[in-house]
């Protein structure tokens, strides 16, 4: 196979790894904005986060399909193998073209990679917040002592249903 038979495309594919690269950035700029929406407990600001988060992720969808079409189109017009992945046309390439594809290639799989690290920081911060809400929610009832509360009615209670306002006799 010639090199230069596939030249041609190699630059088609440069462009879909950039359009790819520039969806993961916005995808990351959402994650961002989730960050600071948790930090700053704004429940408002989700739907909108969520809702520019839904168009990334199809559009990352559709690149990502049209990238496997072209690799696969590639193949088969210079007989590989038709399930060879990005990977191996990388490695059927000769050095210096290459070189310009494995670049973009590394710097897309990096900012992917980044993405699902900002993910991680914000599910750990969910799971913070969550965790000290559920702590907070369960303190009241080790606060009160048995059989010594009124319920909000004013009635006697033998317990405390926890996250219940109550008032101790006294």
């Amino acid at each position: 196979m010639s090199v230069r038979t596939l030249a041609p495309t190699i630059p088609t594919l440069c462009r879909l790894l950039d359009r790819e690269e520039a969806a993961c950035q916005a995808l990351l700029e959402t994650v961002l904005e989730e960050r600071a929406a948790i930090r700053n407990l704004a429940v408002t600001e989700f739907h909108p986060i969520n809702c520019k988060r839904l168009v990334v992720l199809e559009s990352l969808q559709a690149l990502a399909q049209e990238r496997e079409a072209l690799v696969r189109h590639i193949a088969l017009q210079h007989a590989l193998d038709p399930t060879t992945t990005i990977h191996g046309l990388i490695d059927v390439l000769a050095v210096p073209e290459s070189i310009g594809l494995r670049e973009r290639y590394d710097s897309f799989v990096s900012i992917v990679k980044m993405v699902r690290a900002e993910i991680k920081r914000n599910v750990a911060l969910i799971e913070g917040i969550r965790g000290v809400l559920d702590q907070a929610l369960s303190a009241g009832a080790a606060i009160a002592p048995e059989g010594d509360v009124y319920n909000g009615d004013g009635q006697h209670s033998q317990g405390a249903t926890t996250n219940l306002l109550i008032h101790q006799q006294g």
